[in-house]
């Protein structure tokens, strides 16, 4: 778990989360605000303040990270706008969405190659190893780091070079190889040290408590303290929260639980102070394993299910936190629930197939086994000592009938859950018939409408404007009366303009001629406070689902000026093989999703949405602008 710690390392290539380029943060920030600064000015410190945010709020980082970005495409720098990609890919990553985290690295890798920029392809090598490590996949993770070796040895920069070992001994260390990782830990201790390398140093120390932890309860407490200052003297919170979490896990391995949850609950507060998922998480499965030790199952499953609504995604975590609430509820008597999470711990070792997993789950099954056999014994005893002054006939027969009848009930409940549950599915597949059948009729009906109004009113409207100078010829008319002839002339042009522009919002003609692309294009260029972005491929999707999207954007935008007051919009479109996903972005007044709404806007949307088989996500929060995201999955038949 602590290792999490190391495979952050090499985003902080020489750089402090306090100071950048001799000035604080603070400076900086004054600066961007009060300066007069030119546009190159402006992102280069939008480059520094999302690097510097880092590892105190994420959140904050991917703000400047994204404003700098859209400076940076208007200036046409390909160099910054692949430096401030990276920037944003490892805010994401440290803001616990490593989905996308690895989409806006791989943006940056492809950019970098094309400036043809060596050192920072090999730092965004390195942040991509860290992505798929703290994901489970330790073989492309490695791979990645090791691509990265090259161009640090080329550029002779030992202290980036031994931020890379400590990530390749991490590695190794999670694939179960321990001299590969001592190696390689070997190699970057020396260079922390040489270089003068503090933050380097502070990860080997981690490691060395680690080792230290099994035989020496003492010294591993010594070198993870060691730690925690370090990464406390640089700014490095979530790094510190991590170091305590290893000197708890050095007092807990040897039972001595009341400093251990000390620490564990100082690192939770510090992780929860910079919002850092992974911290909380690895804080929380900390305590909830305390509490398991000192026979506290109650308080343990709790801080496992916490743990859990936080990061499930973490296979370096979630089979502890499986674990937990497996033997944990087996002690409370909740049989069911422990098997339930049984279940799922099998299903996450068949996925990942390793060796360690499957030795894990042969561990699983006899821990499992054998606490639940204790337990049965117990319950026996106890019934043993109730019924003693019944008769050993009485007994038996009293305990078959209590068999069949919970056997008798449970197979009631079984069948009544079942059959509510068909017919809520049933209900549900009426609506959506329902809204399908309700959005192919809009859908038509728009398309007539427009037909009409552009072909129908509007060539009518041009036969009188053609005719109305014919019916001048020959006519004396007055000054006045010439006057309002070219008002009514004018205004027949606007009424032929307003007549195809609602016809074009009723259905564009560029969306079913060249697709959503092009059509979202012109919609957001004809509004001057929206910004467009378009990434992937560009391929014709069914005709249903581009108009779905193309509405739900065209809401989507109106909502953000109509009620959110926005001043700036960005709306972006991915593309990739098996899926599309629409986002829409603004800087409004924001609103409280979890509070109703009286508009039927965005139930509508998500209505619209369901049909297709997607999903709506909406991220906002008073005063904080509102991010709107649509997601489907997309069938061959679709592409």
């Amino acid at each position: 778990m602590a290792y999490r710690l190391l495979f952050i390392s090499s985003f902080f290539l020489g750089l402090s989360a306090q100071v950048l380029c001799g000035q604080p943060v603070d400076s900086l920030e004054t600066l961007l605000r009060d300066g007069q600064l030119s546009a190159h000015e402006k992102v280069r410190i939008y480059d520094e303040l999302s690097w510097a945010y880092l590892g105190r709020n994420p959140e904050i980082s991917v703000s400047y990270a994204t404003t700098g970005i859209e400076f940076a495409e208007r200036l046409n720098d390909k160099a910054m706008v692949a430096t401030l990609y990276r920037n944003l890919g490892v805010a994401y990553y440290m803001w616990n969405r490593h989905d996308s985290a690895g989409v806006h690295l791989e943006q940056a890798l492809e950019l970098a190659r094309k400036v043809g920029d060596e050192k920072l392809e090999s730092r965004i090598y390195s942040a991509l190893g860290n992505v798929h490590a703290i994901t489970g996949k330790y073989k492309e993770a490695l791979e990645y780091n090791l691509k990265a070796i090259p161009y640090v040895e080329g550029e002779g920069d030992q202290r980036s070079l031994g931020l890379l070992y400590s990530n390749i001994a991490g590695l190794y260390h999670k694939m179960l190889n321990s001299e590969q990782a001592r190696k390689y830990y070997t190699l970057a201790e020396r260079i922390a040290r040489e270089t003068g390398d503090r933050h380097g140093l502070a990860g080997i120390l981690v490691f060395r408590a680690e080792e230290a932890m099994e035989h020496d309860k003492d010294q591993a407490v010594d070198y993870a303290r060691q730690s925690a200052e370090i990464y406390r003297e640089l700014g490095l919170a979530q790094s510190e929260a991590i170091s305590l979490l290893t000197v708890a896990k050095a007092y807990y391995k040897h039972d001595d639980f009341k400093p251990a949850l000390n620490y564990a609950e100082q690192a939770f507060r510090i992780a929860q102070e910079g919002n850092f998922g992974n911290a909380k998480a690895d804080a929380l499965i900390i305590i909830s394993n305390i509490h398991y030790y000192q026979k506290q199952y109650r308080e343990s499953v709790i801080a496992a299910r916490q743990a859990w609504e936080i990061d499930s995604t973490d296979t370096n975590i979630s089979s502890n936190i499986i674990a937990n609430l497996v033997r944990a509820n087996i002690h409370l008597g909740n049989a069911e629930e422990a098997g339930h999470f049984f279940d799922r711990y099998r299903k996450l070792l068949d996925e990942r197939g390793s060796a360690e997993f499957q030795r894990a789950l042969s561990e699983m099954e006899v821990k499992y086994e054998t606490e639940k056999k204790e337990l049965r014994i117990n319950v026996l005893e106890r019934q043993r000592k109730l019924y003693v002054g019944l008769g050993i006939a009485a007994g038996l027969v009293l305990l078959l009938t209590i068999v069949v009848l919970v056997i008798r009930h449970r197979l009631a409940v079984s069948k009544r859950q079942l059959a509510e549950q068909q017919i809520r599915q049933l209900e549900k597949e009426k609506q959506l018939a329902t809204m399908q059948a309700v959005l192919e009729g809009e859908t038509a009906e728009r398309s007539r409408l427009a037909k009409d109004l552009h072909d129908g009113l509007g060539s009518m409207l041009s036969v009188v404007k053609l005719n109305l100078p014919e019916v001048k010829r020959g006519a004396v008319l007055g000054a006045e009366e010439l006057q309002r002839f070219h008002q009514a002339i004018g205004l027949l042009d606007e009424s032929i303009r307003e007549l195809r522009r609602v016809a074009h919002h009723m259905m564009p003609e560029s969306l079913l001629r060249y697709g959503l692309k092009v059509s979202l294009a012109d919609f957001c260029n004809a509004i001057p406070s929206v910004e467009f972005h378009y990434f992937g491929s560009d391929q014709r999707l069914d005709s249903k689902l581009e108009i779905l999207i193309y509405r739900s954007a065209h809401e989507l935008v109106n909502n953000a000026l109509k009620h959110g007051a926005a001043m700036q919009i960005n709306v972006q479109l991915v593309q990739e093989d098996d899926r599309i996903s629409l986002t829409v972005q603004d800087n409004g007044q924001g609103f409280d999703p979890q509070i109703p709404t009286s508009g039927m806007g965005l139930q509508n949307i998500r209505n619209r949405v369901e049909t297709q088989g997607g999903v709506l996500h909406i991220y906002s929060s008073p005063g904080n602008g509102t991010e709107i995201n649509l997601e489907f999955e997309l069938e061959k038949d679709e592409r």
